[in-house]
């Protein structure tokens, strides 16, 4: 027992600490990961020479590779549609009758939030919609192998 207590002493503030980083402050910048993941992708999509772009447009699964790319577009304009209507929320609550200017900036600062954090969503929607193609992808072409 007292072997196991020098075993896990020594450990378990590095252990805090690192469980700490990776569940509060990785919560807080996983969306800027991802959303910069999204628009290198995007970019490198667009220094691509011509051969890869014409091997790109004779794939076997056109439409799998068009809908990751399609994700990272979603993912990438989400930030900047999200500025546009926490704008509009911003006048919409503080100009409208009953509103204030107090709850025009609360509402702004909630859409603003709600954006910020809606990367991660879309993230995994796009990551579980891409394992279950590349399931039955890999699946379709294991039963051609089989068949040959």
């Amino acid at each position: 027992m007292s072997q196991l207590k020098n075993d896990i002493a020594p450990a378990l503030l590095p252990a805090v600490i690192s469980a700490l980083i990776v569940c509060i402050v990785r919560f807080f910048t996983i969306p800027w990961s991802i959303w910069k993941g999204a628009a290198l992708r995007l970019a490198d999509m667009r220094k691509r020479d011509e051969a890869e772009m014409s091997a790109s447009s004779r794939s076997e699964f056109p439409v799998f590779d068009w809908l990751r790319a399609a994700w990272d577009g979603l993912i990438f304009l989400s930030w900047f549609i999200g500025a546009i209507v926490s704008l509009l929320t911003f006048f919409t609550v503080a100009f409208s009758h009953y509103g204030s200017l107090f709850g025009g900036i609360s509402s702004m600062i909630g859409t603003l939030i709600t954006t910020y954090f809606s990367v991660i969503v879309m993230s995994l929607a796009k990551e579980s919609l891409i394992i279950i193609l590349s399931i039955a992808l890999n699946v379709e072409r294991m039963s051609k192998h089989n068949r040959t």
